[in-house]
């Protein structure tokens, strides 16, 4: 990782220095992602594009991994801004609508950067960095994607009618302890949990099968794809 202090004091003129140059090395490592791919990436490359030898690199950065643990952050972080920007710019629609804002903005960023989205999710790097757990805006993506859910089932339910029963399974006690590491509401039950965690592997896996061109030589549209998938997945919700 970055050899820098994470701490609440103010920088000095080398820390910050230093930190613009990180941040250089980082989005010019992200530039040649674009180009190439993670698996090419190397020091030699990415200090050739700035200007650097590679022994000078190693001053920001203890070896290839380290960078590719920081360009995982970034990519996550990045992903998890459109995708919160977005839930944000919906607040106020209802909750269909959101989700769909939510799931079209994730899309959107993927086949803008699809080799750093493949990067995220299959790179040999990733199960060193949790998005869930070491990015917020990532976090908060999801949980906005809980809340969505959770309204969509809410507002179909019949008045009067009473609670579902309370899930004790395993699967049931772990997607409530996912849900509140997210901060979810307290009344988030399993099945809205579930549901929520199903629409993001749904898109995820609509999306990775969109960037490697698996549905150009089907005559399939990914966006109208998605449409469907989400409105599979109200319905779904909607019967609680």
């Amino acid at each position: 990782m970055p050899v820098d202090d994470d701490d609440t004091r103010p920088l000095t003129r080398r820390e910050r220095l230093r930190r613009q140059t990180v941040d250089e090395i980082v989005q010019a490592a992200l530039e040649l992602v674009d180009t190439g791919g993670a698996h090419g990436l190397s020091l030699a490359s990415v200090g050739k594009a700035m200007g650097m030898t590679p022994p000078a690199l190693y001053h920001y950065f203890a070896s290839r991994e380290a960078l590719l643990d920081a360009l995982v952050l970034a990519g996550y972080t990045d992903l998890g801004t459109a995708v919160e920007s977005a839930a944000r710019q919906a607040w106020d629609r209802p909750a269909t609508e959101r989700l769909a804002a939510i799931a079209h903005a994730w899309r959107r960023w993927a086949l803008d950067h699809p080799r750093r989205y493949s990067m995220l999710f299959t790179g040999s790097r990733r199960e060193s960095v949790d998005p869930l757990e070491s990015v917020s805006t990532i976090s908060q993506s999801m949980l906005a994607l809980v809340t969505a859910i959770q309204e969509v089932a809410a507002d179909a339910v019949t008045p009067g009618a009473g609670a579902a029963a309370t899930d004790r399974s395993q699967l049931g006690h772990d997607l409530s302890r996912w849900g509140a590491s997210l901060g979810a509401p307290a009344d988030a039950s399993p099945a809205s949990l579930r549901l929520a965690l199903s629409t993001w592997y749904r898109v995820h896996g609509l999306v990775s099968l969109e960037i490697v061109g698996a549905f150009d030589t089907m005559g399939l549209d990914g966006e109208r794809l998605l449409a469907a998938e989400l409105e599979g997945l109200v319905r779904e919700a909607a019967r609680g």
